[in-house]
C-alpha cells in the first residue's frame, strides 16, 4: 500500500480545515435562527418589582455611565442597589451624588471588610440581595450600559418562558487595538465551545452563565442559598447556574446584544488576566481540555496562514486563509465590531494560545487568580 506524500497530506489537511470553517458558517446561521437577539419590548402587564444589584469596587470610570443608563429605564417598578465593595477611589462619592439625582429608589450598601472564605464579588452580590426588596433580582456589572427596555424585555421573556434564571450575552464594545484583535475571537470561541443550544437543554449537565446580566427570582435565589453557596468560586456565575439547574430551576442563556453592552477589558494585560481566569475555571482546571483548545487554534487558525510559506500548496493555503478572513469579517460585522480586524486573525489566535497556555501554567503551578487587586487561590 502506497504511503501518501507529505504534500498530499498537507493538501488534505487544508481542505479539511476549509470544510470545518464552512461548517462553522452553517453553525452560526443556525444559531442566529434558533437563538436570535431578543428585540426590545415593553414591560409585561402587572410587572413585578425588580431589584437591580450592582457590585462596585473602584468603579469610578464606569459607574456614572452605568447608572445614567438605568435612570432611563422604561420599567414601572424597580429599584437600584449598589454595593460599594471597599472602594478606595471616588466611587463612594459618585454614588452619593447619584443617589440624590436618582428618579427611582436608590440604595447604597457599603462593605468595609471581606469575610474569610468569600470572594469579593460573591459577598457583594449576597450583601446586595439582602437589601433588595424586589421579587426578582437583576445582577449586573458596573461596566455595562443598558438600553431603556433591558429590564422589561428580560422580565417579559422570563415570565413567558417560565424561566427562573435568565442570563444574557451582551454586545461587546471594543475600542483599542487589542480589544478589536482579541475580544471578538474570544467571545465567538466561547459560543462555539459552549453551544447555547446545548447549554439551554435542561437534560444537559453543561451550563453557561454571564455574571454581567443574571435575572433570577428572589425566592429561587434564596432557596439555592444565594451566592453563599458559591462563596469561594472565582467564576461564580457558571457555578451558581450549575447549582440552579441541578436543583430543577429553568436556566436559560439567551442573546441580549440588543439590550445591553459591556466593555470587558481595555488593555492587553486586562484581556490576558480576565480570559485566563474565565477559561481556567470554565474548563474545570483540566489541562487536557485546555491543551485541546490550543490544538484547535494551532491547526484550524494558524496552519493555513503558515502554509503560505510553502510554494507547493500556496494557492490552496491562500484560498483557505482568505475564506477564514471573510468569515471573520462577516462575523465581526454581525457582532458590530470592527470587521477589518479580521485580517489580524492569526495575531488574535496567537494571543488566544498565549492565554490558554497561561491557563495551563496556572493549573500546573497552582498560581492564584488575581482580579480587582485581589488574589484568590
Amino acid at each position: 500500500m502506497a504511503i501518501p506524500s507529505p504534500e498530499l497530506l498537507f493538501r488534505a489537511a487544508l481542505v479539511f480545515i476549509g470544510l470545518v470553517w464552512v461548517k462553522r458558517v452553517v453553525w452560526v446561521v443556525s444559531l442566529r435562527r434558533l437563538n436570535p437577539p431578543l428585540d426590545p419590548r415593553e414591560a409585561p402587564v402587572n410587572a413585578p418589582k425588580v431589584s437591580v444589584v450592582i457590585p462596585a469596587r473602584n468603579e469610578e470610570k464606569n459607574i456614572a455611565r452605568c447608572l445614567a443608563h438605568f435612570f432611563r429605564q422604561q420599567y414601572p417598578d424597580f429599584e437600584i442597589v449598589v454595593v460599594d465593595d471597599r472602594s478606595t477611589d471616588r466611587t463612594s462619592r459618585l454614588l452619593e451624588n447619584f443617589q440624590k439625582l436618582s428618579p427611582v429608589p436608590f440604595k447604597i450598601v457599603r462593605i468595609e471588610k471581606l469575610p474569610q472564605g468569600w470572594t469579593g464579588k460573591n459577598y457583594a452580590m449576597f450583601t446586595g440581595s439582602k437589601a433588595a426588596a424586589g421579587r426578582w433580582l437583576l445582577f449586573t456589572d458596573a461596566d455595562t450600559t443598558h438600553g431603556p427596555r433591558s429590564i422589561g424585555t428580560a422580565v417579559a421573556t422570563a415570565l413567558e418562558g417560565g424561566i427562573d434564571f435568565l442570563t444574557l450575552a451582551p454586545q461587546t464594545e471594543c475600542r483599542s487595538f487589542w480589544e478589536n484583535t482579541v475580544q471578538p475571537l474570544a467571545v465567538s470561541s466561547l459560543a462555539l465551545w459552549f453551544d447555547p443550544r446545548k447549554t439551554n437543554d435542561d437534560r444537559n449537565p453543561s451550563v453557561l452563565a454571564n455574571g454581567q446580566f443574571i435575572l433570577i427570582k428572589k425566592e429561587v435565589y434564596e432557596k439555592l442559598g444565594g451566592n453563599e453557596s458559591v462563596k469561594n468560586e472565582v467564576v461564580e456565575d457558571v457555578e451558581f447556574a450549575k447549582i440552579a439547574r441541578a436543583a430543577g430551576a429553568r436556566v436559560r442563556f439567551l442573546n441580549g446584544t440588543k439590550l445591553y453592552a459591556t466593555r470587558m477589558y481595555s488593555s492587553l494585560a486586562e484581556i490576558k488576566t480576565g480570559w485566563t481566569r474565565i477559561f481556567t475555571y470554565l474548563f474545570n482546571k483540566s489541562v487536557p481540555a485546555l491543551l485541546h483548545k490550543i490544538f484547535l487554534f494551532v491547526f484550524f487558525s494558524l496552519l493555513p496562514f503558515a502554509a503560505l510559506a510553502d510554494k507547493n500548496v500556496f494557492f490552496l493555503a491562500l484560498a483557505v486563509s482568505l475564506f477564514i478572513i471573510v468569515v471573520r469579517f462577516i462575523g465581526n460585522k454581525m457582532t458590530k465590531t470592527n470587521p477589518w480586524y479580521a485580517f489580524l486573525h492569526p495575531l488574535g489566535s496567537l494571543v488566544m494560545i498565549w492565554i490558554l497556555l497561561a491557563c495551563v501554567g496556572r493549573v500546573l503551578f497552582r498560581r492564584p487568580s488575581v482580579w480587582r487587586g485581589q488574589s484568590y487561590p
